[in-house]
């Protein structure tokens, strides 16, 4: 069973100089084959579906729903899991 987790939203003062993820299309930014899925801290969207995000240093995943950015753990002890 996947564990899903809730992203930490930012506000876009604090984006500069930083890796950002986004898209258009109304997919996953990330995907992968791992039991962890992580999604918007705003509005619930899948942004990294079956991947363990705090693998990724340092990056921004920008909502294509919402258009909130969201920072990715920076370990796996920062991480918030829901329950669904």
């Amino acid at each position: 069973m996947t564990k899903i987790i809730k992203l930490h939203v930012i506000p876009p003062s604090n984006v500069e100089k930083r890796i950002i993820f986004s898209t258009e299309d109304k997919d996953a930014l990330v995907k992968g084959v791992e039991l962890e899925s992580h999604v918007c801290g705003c509005c619930g969207f899948v942004l990294a579906e079956n991947v363990m995000i705090y693998n990724y240093r340092d990056i921004i995943l920008q909502c294509p729903n919402c258009k909130s950015y969201n920072e990715a753990p920076k370990n796996e002890n920062s991480l918030h899991s829901l329950n669904i």
